[in-house]
């Protein structure tokens, strides 16, 4: 199973930190985060990772050889020549690298334990993996049916615990054929294409669940989750 991987964000917020570093190769005590994230899908039954990257490639370019040989997966760059957001940088990796079956798709700035990503690859139907969080307002908050079709979703800014999306997702290999590649959000334009044909459900995980996306959240990782989690 293919694992498109979102290397692409800029990493406004932890700027202040982490400088010019891609933020999905920043350094966990020796080891690129991204690295952690590979070997949780290894584990999942992953095979091959495909990094969509934009924002400092080059970095990830100079890992490629020793991230691949760590985690055990062949790996592949797809380089966008300019940013094609989230939604556009998934549907031009889909073109360059065919996913030949049900494939993931993943935020690289978040770390969860494998379960997650073996949900999303067991599942009959277009899935997102939700976790529920004791303070959603970081958040966009998912909105589903009793069955478990999702709905829509809430402006961040919602107070109280509820389920959030865990940047995790699971598609049959035409879920997203014929969209254009032009840049758009997966969250803001291809997830509600499915929620508007009512594809879109819910697979509940209540593990491990880690943004390393602010300073705060990302010293967090560090000294209170490594010794657990990795």
């Amino acid at each position: 199973m293919h694992a498109y991987i979102l290397c692409g964000g800029f990493g406004t917020r932890l700027r202040t930190v982490i400088k010019d570093t891609q933020k999905a190769v920043v350094d966990i005590h020796g080891r690129p985060f991204l690295a952690l994230v590979l070997r949780q899908l290894r584990e999942a039954g992953v095979s091959r990772g495909v990094l969509c990257a934009h924002y400092r490639a080059d970095q990830l370019a100079a890992l490629l050889p020793s991230l691949e040989a760590e985690s055990g997966l062949a790996l592949q760059l797809v380089v966008e020549e300019t940013p094609l957001g989230t939604g556009g940088a998934v549907l031009n990796a889909l073109l360059q690298v065919p996913p030949g079956g049900r494939y993931l798709v993943i935020n690289a700035d978040t770390f969860l334990d494998s379960s997650a990503y073996r949900l999303a690859s067991a599942a009959e139907n277009e899935v997102l993996v939700g976790v529920q969080v004791e303070d959603r307002s970081r958040y966009g908050s998912l909105c589903c049916s009793v069955q478990g079709e999702i709905l829509g979703f809430e402006e961040k800014g919602q107070v109280g615990s509820g389920w959030v999306s865990a940047g995790v997702y699971g598609f049959s290999a035409d879920a997203l054929a014929g969209m254009p590649i032009t840049s758009c959000s997966m969250e803001h334009d291809l997830l509600p294409s499915l929620i508007r044909q009512h594809l879109l459900y819910i697979c509940e995980y209540r593990g491990a669940f880690v943004d390393i996306g602010t300073p705060d959240s990302l010293n967090a990782f560090k000294s209170d989750l490594l010794g657990s989690a990795v």
